[in-house]
């Protein structure tokens, strides 16, 4: 004797709410925290891919687009300005680096040269997952960012942003922000090789000296600026560039009063908009130099 066996319709409910809530979970990685428009500038966050596996790290970033005429500040802005900074609460077994700052610009606060961003720029961080974390399981990442956006006039901002997570095994997707993610990190700076560097200070003035020993040279023009990592240099006092008989590159610049005091060490960044070569893609340098002192 054969018995047909028919479901009970709560059963066929439960596989169904099943059916949906794995559809769900399958594409939580790809929902995205809507913008906030604050003042002259749209903020958000968001990330380099689609779901993070546990153990992985990947690219995410601060993203912020600037009204025309308006920008934000580099982490050494000069002197004027204050940088952009972002303040997290994450759950367990979830750590994000402080951020990894793009190659910043000439910008004017009033009348004072300082250094920052315009347009729509990314400021990107490590988001690393422990191996102890939950596979299949997701977050709502919450942090604050501030900020100050000045044209003529400064407005300082802030923000409570959120940040969707999903963290499991399952194939990742590019998200639609990785191209640009990729683009900001092309203008992190690498460090300069072949050459020495000599920083002089003489009362109020800071000479650093570039000079090549091997055949491999920065291009010398006059667009090559020192961008000072750590407000030592003055933003608003011209840098007088020239090329020396010994092919070094010497920057002559002026110490800002605002500056560290008794500083050891010049940090920095060489950078010309217009490249060092035909083939370079990289167009930043880091520079880090012991400070003589000249009586």
């Amino acid at each position: 004797m054969s018995f047909l066996f028919q479901e009970h319709p709560a059963m066929l409910i439960f596989k169904q709410m099943r059916i949906v809530a794995s559809f769900l979970i399958f594409n939580l990685c790809s929902v995205y925290a809507e913008p906030i428009r604050e003042g002259s500038v749209e903020v958000e966050l968001v990330n380099s891919v689609s779901c993070v596996a546990p153990g992985e790290t990947v690219d995410i970033a601060l993203r912020i687009k600037h009204n025309t005429g308006w920008h934000t500040y580099w982490k050494s802005p000069g002197i004027v300005g204050v940088p952009t900074g972002i303040d997290w609460k994450l759950p367990e077994h979830i750590e994000i680096s402080d951020i990894k700052w793009p190659q910043p610009k000439n910008v004017k606060m009033g009348p004072y040269n300082a250094y920052g961003y315009t347009g729509e720029i990314f400021l990107i961080m490590k988001l690393k997952v422990s191996e102890k974390a939950s596979s299949d399981s997701d977050h709502l990442l919450k942090a604050r960012a501030s900020w100050m956006c000045c044209s003529k006039t400064c407005q300082p901002g802030f923000a409570d942003l959120t940040l969707p997570l999903s963290i499991s095994n399952q194939k990742k997707q590019l998200t639609k922000w990785s191209p640009w993610i990729e683009k900001s990190k092309e203008t992190f700076a690498i460090p300069l090789e072949g050459y020495k560097t000599e920083a002089i200070k003489a009362g109020n003035r800071l000479v650093l000296n570039l000079t090549p020993i091997d055949k491999k040279q920065v291009k010398f023009t006059k667009s090559l600026q020192f961008f000072s990592a750590d407000g030592l240099i003055h933003s608003d006092e011209k840098q007088i560039v020239k090329k020396l008989k010994n092919g070094a590159i010497q920057f002559d610049m002026v110490i800002s009063e605002f500056g560290p005091k008794d500083q050891e060490t010049l940090e920095g960044i060489l950078y010309t908009k217009k490249g060092y070569d035909e083939n370079s893609k990289v167009k930043p340098y880091r520079i880090k130099a012991a400070i003589k002192r000249r009586s």
